[in-house]
């Protein structure tokens, strides 16, 4: 499946994704580069993979993502590598995404005709909502982004549910302000949370902002997504 790759805000490259190690639930594909790559990102790759000891700070700090074509974004447990060599660098580039989700596998990679990521009111959402999303989420939690994606998990001083949990927004209704996010933490099965921000751009309080976890997509899709369908088409 066809995918964009972003820094940050910037879109970097395009790749045509295939299923690697599928038990490991890894993807990888040819990596092809914007100018945006070679002139915000390139360096640092290079010289992540010229240390014997890798900065993986200043790599997470790069907060790579990548939206297949159907508007999902990976969340990768096992992170996101560009393999891009100064010594080789005229050689093909290449993608490794390890540690997505399974249901991505089954639903994207594994059928003939690949399932729908969205029904309406729910919709896919740009790298710039997305990250908006997830930085509104954190005011409203008061929490801080960890340093490094490896550390991401550690416990933080906060009362709130999700301030223990690393966030990846999905999707959005567009109703309303709910928004649906990747939830992980390492003791914890939550996999997806439905969460109705505020706007606060401030830290809430009494549980704010609400929240409603599922196990699973498919969770989700049939108890919530496909009931909403149903009221928007009524």
């Amino acid at each position: 499946m066809k995918a964009q790759v972003f820094s940050h805000e910037k879109h970097i490259g395009t790749t045509e994704l295939r299923l690697g190690d599928e038990s490991m639930d890894c993807l990888y594909g040819n990596f092809i580069p914007t100018e945006n790559y070679y002139k915000y990102v390139q360096r640092t790759v290079w010289d992540f993979w010229s240390k014997t000891k890798p900065d993986y700070d200043r790599w997470a700090a790069m907060k790579f993502n990548v939206q297949l074509d159907n508007g999902y974004f990976l969340f990768a447990e096992g992170g996101f590598t560009i393999d891009d060599i100064k010594e080789l660098q005229n050689e093909p580039k290449r993608i490794d995404i390890a540690g997505v989700d399974r249901h991505v596998i089954e639903d994207f990679f594994l059928q003939i005709q690949p399932r729908p990521f969205t029904e309406d009111p729910w919709e896919s959402i740009s790298i710039d909502r997305k990250i908006a999303f997830e930085k509104e989420l954190r005011k409203e939690l008061g929490i801080y982004e960890s340093k490094s994606f490896w550390n991401s998990f550690a416990p933080k001083k906060n009362l709130h549910i999700l301030a223990d949990f690393q966030i990846s927004a999905l999707c959005r209704n567009t109703r309303n302000d709910d928004v649906l996010f990747i939830t992980k933490r390492s003791d914890d099965d939550e996999k997806f949370a439905v969460v109705h921000l505020t706007w606060k751009k401030a830290k809430e309080v009494d549980n704010y902002p609400h929240i409603q976890f599922y196990d699973s997509f498919d969770e989700f899709k049939y108890n919530r997504m496909y009931p909403d369908k149903v009221d928007w088409e009524s």
